[in-house]
């Protein structure tokens, strides 16, 4: 299974210091953790210029899963077809013109790489809390469906499914504080 991480989720856990909780998932699942180049500088962007991330370990502890090889992050270039078909799928537009604007390009290209995978053999797990982009996983799902693919060869999870899963595993003791905490970070987090 691979696993790809947004932006959001990423800052979450980056921010509070819990990024242990995604290393826990990826080796509970066999995986390395796989970000799109877009999501990489959105992440670096949002350390560096957002005042709610700059005094936290955002980038420097990103920096270390970097080049400690626990994540991976993929080219955005459309190289070959099937990555410009799932763009431009995802994206319900030509990929070439999809990729001029950044709003939700992280989510779209996160998309768009994971079904790459699903297509060529592989599951997916994806991280991510945005409803558009979520939305837009399951279209994706649906199509790969209709293509022969299995149904649950793309899950698509949020920050809030992945704590209550670290509590059941006991990997931490209790999720609702840290989601908390994580709200600080991010609006788009729903109340519990």
């Amino acid at each position: 299974m691979t696993i790809f991480l947004d932006a959001g989720p990423a800052l979450n856990f980056l921010a509070t210091s819990n990024q242990n909780i995604l290393i826990q998932v990826a080796a509970a699942k066999g995986s390395n953790i796989h970000v799109p180049e877009r999501v990489e500088r959105e992440i670096l962007g949002k350390a560096r210029l957002d005042t709610r991330f700059q005094q936290t370990p955002v980038e420097s502890t990103w920096n270390k899963l970097v080049s400690s090889s626990r994540i991976t992050v993929l080219s955005d270039v459309i190289s070959n077809r099937m990555f410009e078909d799932a763009i431009s799928r995802v994206a319900d537009m030509p990929a070439r013109n999809r990729m001029q604007n950044s709003k939700s390009l992280g989510e779209i290209l996160v998309i768009a790489h994971a079904s790459v995978l699903v297509q060529s053999g592989h599951n997916v797990f994806i991280l991510m809390d945005d409803s558009d982009g979520r939305r837009r996983a399951k279209t994706e799902l649906t199509w790969l469906g209709a293509q022969g693919h299995p149904s649950d060869c793309l899950a698509v999870w949020s920050t809030r499914q992945v704590l209550e899963s670290a509590a059941g595993q006991g990997w931490i003791t209790q999720w609702e504080p840290l989601y908390d905490r994580m709200r600080r970070f991010d609006d788009g987090l729903l109340p519990r």
